[in-house]
């Protein structure tokens, strides 16, 4: 039985997958979350794309109320679009999440 030299392509693909994989050049992206005492999530996201100048963000609220299970969603984006999202589990039955989900653009009414 021939022995099959070992190949060595796979030797330091972590590394190059670090800087090439999965990474949009001109592309950038932050996200910042953080959660008060009370229980609400804050996310921020900004992108800013170095190719068509095109700069965006949002910012998003998020608070349970574990005793009713209910979670209220909103969130507002650069674009001046408004969302709201809430959810309520298990009232109705059990393993059941109804959600209500909206947005708005003012600017389109």
């Amino acid at each position: 039985m021939a022995v099959i030299p070992p190949s060595y392509s796979d030797l330091g693909k972590s590394a190059r997958d670090l800087f090439n994989k999965g990474f949009n050049y001109g592309f950038y992206k932050l996200e910042v979350k953080t959660r008060t005492n009370s229980g609400v999530e804050f996310t921020s996201n900004g992108s800013s794309n170095h190719e068509n100048a095109k700069v965006g963000g949002s910012l998003e609220t998020k608070y349970k109320v574990k005793k009713h299970k209910l979670t209220f969603t909103e969130k507002w984006t650069t674009e001046n679009v408004l969302a709201t999202e809430v959810s309520v589990e298990d009232q109705l039955a059990k393993g059941l999440k109804i959600t209500l989900d909206t947005n708005f653009a003012p600017q389109s009414g």
